[in-house]
């Protein structure tokens, strides 16, 4: 995802964060033998829940809509990621910084 588009596309409602869930175990019925005796524990449905950035996708060469790109995001996922650039900017700015000081150094000369 480029995030810097993230707030155009979310504008245009291209982009947005859902609940979905996922089956991770079928429910199971209780099975018994002829004679009444439990061979197979009924067992409930399990399913998770959790968070995805649904972005909207079209077929570039007839434009026909296709289903919308899902990724799974966690919150940590997102810290995570800012975190990431806001380490880009400061490597950058210190970079940024010691070109402004060359500069002052070049025009004495």
């Amino acid at each position: 995802m480029n995030w810097s588009e993230y707030s155009t596309l979310k504008s245009g409602s291209k982009v947005s964060f859902a609940a979905d869930k996922q089956t991770t175990k079928e429910a199971v019925e209780e099975v018994q033998d002829s004679d009444g005796k439990v061979i197979q524990k009924a067992e409930a449905k399990e399913e998770r829940e959790f968070v995805v950035l649904a972005q909207k996708r079209w077929d570039g060469q007839t434009g026909e809509a296709l289903s919308d790109s899902k990724r799974e995001y966690s919150l940590s996922d997102l810290e995570r990621e800012k975190s990431r650039f806001d380490s880009d900017i400061a490597r950058l700015q210190a970079q940024s910084d010691g070109v402004k000081a060359a500069i002052v150094d070049f025009k004495k000369v």
